[in-house]
């Protein structure tokens, strides 16, 4: 029989995190605070997965899981795979449910309300017949976390570590090979954080300097720049000033109604250890919400 695994990495999205294998990687992600869904492979065949949606009053937790259930039992009957499950109170989750079936896959999940965040949220751990699921389940699922403690959510995928005050919303995500952007925004701050991988090829043909100020969205902004260090690595200091003569106007109020100038600043830094480049840009924000961000990164 397969043995369960030791969780050490964490992944996150829209407040909801996980911690799994090191060697398991997300594959999927997508929807809002509202309602999403977060999905994380191992190499072999075990899959974790999370959806969540936000309720505004207590729901009946027994009848979403009997909804989930017989959708999957439909969809196991449409295979033609023979579907068996079994509900029992959680032992852990104080009026969740935990459950098992069995079609195609062996399964172990939870259903649970939180009390604070109201969101509902069914978990579940997925695996081949011979698979320690069970085991790896309890070790996975007892580490989510469907809302922050101390305001701050965390954004962990695709080699990104990052946590962001839980006010600011995801408007744009950019995944590529070897690249995953993310932008945020509150009321007129606008937050981007980068990464990207294979550093060591692209640090051959450029220095870290010229790279980030004509190969990065900082081209745009032709910033003033001075060495810096971050977490011991090599990094630029940058600082500029966004200028869109068709939006003059609207700038301009937004000056005025925050008393700062239209600013943009961040940090690009070379993580060694890691092998990867990081930016942290804040535009329209003071300097220590800037620094808060990058404290929070996990580059190595």
């Amino acid at each position: 029989m397969k043995q369960g695994l030791a969780p050490e990495q964490i992944v996150g999205w829209q407040g909801v995190s996980l911690v799994v294998p090191p060697d398991w990687s997300v594959t999927g992600f997508q929807g809002d605070a509202k309602e999403g869904y977060l999905r994380v492979d191992s190499p072999g065949s075990l899959i974790a997965e999370v959806r969540w949606a936000q309720a505004r009053k207590q729901v009946n937790i027994r009848k979403r899981l009997d909804d989930y259930l017989n959708m999957v039992e439909r969809q196991a009957k449409k295979r033609k795979v023979t579907f068996t499950g079994r509900i029992k109170p959680s032992e852990h989750e104080a009026g969740g449910l935990e459950f098992t079936y069995r079609a195609d896959r062996k399964v172990r999940g939870i259903i649970r309300q939180c009390p604070e965040c109201r969101r509902v949220v069914i978990a579940q751990v997925s695996g081949d017949t011979d698979d320690a699921v069970v085991n790896v389940s309890h070790q996975i699922l007892d580490t989510l976390r469907d809302h922050s403690d101390d305001g701050w959510w965390t954004w962990a995928l695709l080699g990104l570590v990052v946590r962001l005050p839980q006010q600011f919303t995801l408007v744009r995500s950019q995944v590529m090979s070897g690249y995953l952007g993310l932008q945020f925004r509150r009321g007129y701050t606008e937050v981007g954080v980068e990464r990207w991988g294979l550093a060591d090829v692209t640090l051959k043909r450029w220095p870290l300097e010229e790279w980030a100020l004509h190969g990065t969205e900082w081209k745009r902004v032709k910033p003033r720049h001075t060495p810096g260090e971050v977490k011991a690595h090599p990094a630029l200091v940058l600082n500029g000033v966004r200028r869109a003569p068709a939006v003059w106007l609207r700038r301009k109020v937004e000056r005025l109604l925050l008393r700062r100038p239209d600013e943009i600043q961040g940090l690009v830094w070379y993580c060694e250890p890691g092998n990867r480049i990081y930016s942290v840009r804040v535009e329209r924000g003071s300097p220590e919400l800037l620094q808060q961000i990058v404290d929070t990164v996990q580059c190595h």
